[in-house]
């Protein structure tokens, strides 16, 4: 600092030579003579160095440097106070702090999560400074107090952007608005602030009206969306929806609302002149065949045509799924047919779906002829494909068809799942046949598959009537190791074989014992 002093000592001594001595050059050239007092009452001193705008600016400069190796300090020292050193550093260089210097401060305190440490600096910054903060400053805070989970003060701050000699914009809006929307239980906030900028003279655009029908899309409350999109469809507020505001809002009504809901809002939407794209019309169709409308969804198929969007195999498979679901197997045969001539190729779910209406009709060699179709068009089965044979052929009571359709599935290398398991567990209890379903269980538990407590239940007492009554114990012991206890009529069996079998009332009065806890 007294290098620089010196510096500049010298450099006004030189100005002042050099000036001095032309201005009486000048004189004598006129042939003017002037005294010394005269000189000194009409001369103009140089603009001097120390109140020039570049030396501010190297102050500043200077300033800062000091302020961010106090920062990098304070990273040891958390007790120390950024905001004294902020005055203190600009009043040692004979300068005001400036918005870089609270930006720095407020970043800084930001990203070491010291939201705590804020408030002096935006009361110092308010009450003391003159200059006029950038927005972005407060839209950084904002976040960060969103970030924090700091909601209130987020909001505050905004509320006292204007008192910080800042225009608030719709930018720092929006960001406010992102912060609230992230929860449901934060929404009811939204309410308050949207009147506030009335007050605050702050224009909505388009992205606000987005950040909140996203918002209520995401939350389930489509219908406030559809209103929210209604009011901004007036123009009033100088904006108007596009596309991306109604499949957004569709695909929500498709979630949690109901077909009549979504048909009336598809309408809408065309008549705005927007067309769905094929992933909402699938969407749209899947909500139909759910509710039993398959007649419906094949309108809205044919719809998709029109709009030159060709429907895919999953549409198609929807709808081939409502008509068979609904008994229209002549439908479903057409939908089919259709979907072959359309140029698309059925997969594993679509064949699974035509296979199981032919269970339903009973037509197992159909079913079975159509597995034979789908290996030779390339489609390999899969274990659903074999399940909704094997619960059909179970339902009608031909479980050995069943099983030896499971036999063929692991030829073919198709393993049976949980679900395999269970079905044919089931169709063998049904069916008395409890020695092969003892054994179907003993696979299962190999494979690490979980039995259902009822399936267990049933296998008791089956095995028990057939008087095999140490594999019902086996089951027993399976179930304890489970911590599941077996219920009444279980132990009923249990209990009415020991009268035709006295020689196992010990091992029976054991179990007993040990499932004390689990039968009080």
């Amino acid at each position: 600092m007294v290098v620089a002093d010196m510096y500049y000592q010298q450099l006004e001594l030189i100005q002042f030579q050099i000036l001095s001595t032309d201005y009486l050059k000048r004189m004598v050239f006129f042939g003017s003579s002037i005294t010394s007092c005269s000189i000194r009452r009409r001369r103009k001193w140089p603009f001097s160095p120390y109140k020039g705008k570049w030396q501010q600016t190297f102050n500043e400069q200077q300033a800062m440097e000091e302020l961010k190796k106090a920062a990098v300090k304070e990273e040891q020292n958390p007790e120390t106070n950024l905001l004294s050193v902020l005055i203190a550093s600009f009043s040692s260089y004979g300068c005001d702090p400036n918005s870089s210097a609270y930006s720095f401060i407020i970043n800084h305190l930001s990203q070491r999560s010291l939201l705590s440490q804020l408030p002096p600096v935006l009361d110092r910054l308010e009450r003391i400074e003159k200059f006029n903060p950038p927005e972005r400053m407060f839209v950084d805070l904002i976040r960060s107090y969103g970030n924090a989970g700091m909601l209130h003060d987020a909001i505050e701050l905004f509320y006292r952007i204007p008192r910080l000699r800042c225009a608030p914009t719709v930018h720092s809006l929006n960001t406010l608005l992102a912060v609230l929307c992230r929860k449901e239980d934060n929404f009811v906030l939204v309410h308050d602030v949207l009147m506030r900028t009335v007050e605050m003279n702050v224009q909505l655009e388009y992205l606000t009206f987005r950040i909140l029908v996203k918002a209520l899309c995401r939350f389930g409350k489509v219908n406030s969306a559809t209103e929210l999109l209604n009011t901004m469809a007036l123009e009033v507020h100088g904006c108007t929806p596009d596309s991306r505001l109604y499949s957004m809002i569709l695909s929500s009504l498709c979630k949690h609302a109901g077909s009549v809901e979504v048909v009336n809002f598809l309408e809408e939407m065309r008549k705005a002149g927007f067309s769905p794209n094929g992933r909402e019309y699938t969407n749209v169709i899947n909500v139909l065949v759910k509710e039993g409308r398959a007649k419906d969804a094949f309108d809205v198929l044919n719809r998709m045509k029109v709009d030159s969007i060709k429907p895919d195999i999953v549409s198609y498979t929807s709808v081939l799924d409502g008509f068979f679901s609904a008994g229209d197997f002549q439908k479903g045969e057409e939908v089919f047919d259709e979907m072959l001539v359309m140029g698309l190729v059925p997969d594993a779910f679509t064949y699974s779906v035509y296979i199981n209406s032919l269970c339903k009709k009973g037509d197992f060699d159909g079913a079975l002829d159509m597995i034979i179709r789908m290996e030779q068009v390339g489609c390999k089965p899969d274990v659903v494909t074999y399940n909704t044979i094997v619960m059909g052929l179970c339902k009608v009571g031909d479980v050995g068809r069943a099983r030896e359709l499971m036999g063929k599935m692991g030829l073919k290398g198709v393993e049976g799942n949980l679900h395999t398991y269970r079905v044919l567990i089931d169709g063998l209890v049904c069916k008395g046949a409890m020695a092969a379903a003892f054994e179907m269980l003993v696979e299962m538990l190999e494979r690490g598959f979980v039995p259902r407590a009822a399936t267990l239940d049933l296998m008791i007492c089956g095995l028990c009537e057939c008087r095999l009554f140490s594999k019902a114990l086996r089951v027993l012991e399976e179930m304890l190791s489970r911590s599941v206890a077996p219920e009444a009529r279980a132990w009923e069996s249990l209990l009415s074989c020991v009268e035709f079998d006295s020689g196992c009332s010990d091992s029976l009065i054991d179990l007993e014992l040990l499932t004390w806890p689990l039968t009080d």
